[in-house]
């Protein structure tokens, strides 16, 4: 989307200073974490801070920097781990496909269309 104006050829390095609730926030909307998973992870200490850094196939990661051991540690499950490392490796038209479970968790409880409602519908128009 190129929102700072950055030459591609070049480095770009940002760093978010927040609190610790607002950077956990921020990971959940990135990642697409549901609020369950956000609710497991733990709190950041004073001065604790996470590396999101680019993988190979252009997707972010916490896993290119941090290790399996650490992510358990903030409360990751096995399953975030996981898709963390798969990000750090994945090509970046590949993420719907993996992420159905993301989508299954908004998307689930709707039903699916009724004969009925669609014929309430057409009768209306």
């Amino acid at each position: 989307m190129n929102r700072h104006h950055h030459n591609p050829n070049k480095e770009l390095n940002l760093v978010i200073v927040s609190h610790g609730l607002a950077s956990q926030v921020f990971l959940m909307k990135w990642f697409k974490w549901t609020v369950e998973q956000f609710e497991y992870l733990n709190n950041l200490g004073n001065c604790e801070f996470r590396v999101m850094e680019l993988g190979a196939g252009g997707e972010y990661s916490l896993a290119v920097h941090h290790t399996d051991e650490e992510m358990l540690e903030w409360g990751m499950s096995p399953e975030m781990i996981a898709d963390q490392k798969w990000r750090a490796n994945a090509n970046r038209g590949t993420l719907n496909d993996h992420c159905p479970w993301y989508l299954d968790a908004f998307f689930d409880h709707l039903a699916d269309s009724n004969d009925k409602d669609d014929e309430d519908v057409k009768s209306n128009n």
